[in-house]
């Protein structure tokens, strides 16, 4: 009678369950990795749009075209928008950090690793706000 094989081994000889060769056991995207992703986008989100509602509250050079028709110039900071700036950036560091705190929590294999964007987005966040706040 022939050998029948043991169905809860694998092909190189370990059983299916065995953690010790560090088989990985994830199925893909989990919900905390999408979650990351999304803090991500989130935080990249909220940064493009404090900076372009700078550069619409900053004020305006004076051009040949504005000298020669006598239309207004705005020579001072829109202190409106500039509120808003400041809760979009303040925004973006929250999220960035979050993002970045469960990121660190969740290193727990050797291929796990920090996300950059949420460090550089946190970062170019925290300087935009630095900036804002010498203004």
């Amino acid at each position: 009678m022939s050998q029948l094989p043991d169905r809860r081994r694998l092909d190189d000889g370990r059983y299916a369950n065995d953690r010790r060769m560090g088989r990985e056991r994830r199925q893909g995207p989990d919900l905390a990795q999408q979650l990351l992703r999304m803090l991500a986008a989130l935080s990249w989100l909220l940064v493009l749009a404090a900076f372009f509602l700078i550069s619409l509250a900053k004020p305006q050079t004076e051009t040949f075209f504005e000298r020669y028709n006598n239309l207004p110039v705005q020579t001072q900071w829109n202190a409106e928008l500039l509120v808003y700036v400041f809760w979009l950036l303040l925004a973006a560091i929250l999220c960035g950090g979050l993002g970045l705190g469960f990121n660190l929590l969740r290193l727990r294999r050797r291929d796990d690793s920090v996300r950059l964007s949420l460090v550089l987005a946190g970062l170019l966040s925290l300087l935009g706000l630095l900036w804002f706040l010498r203004l």
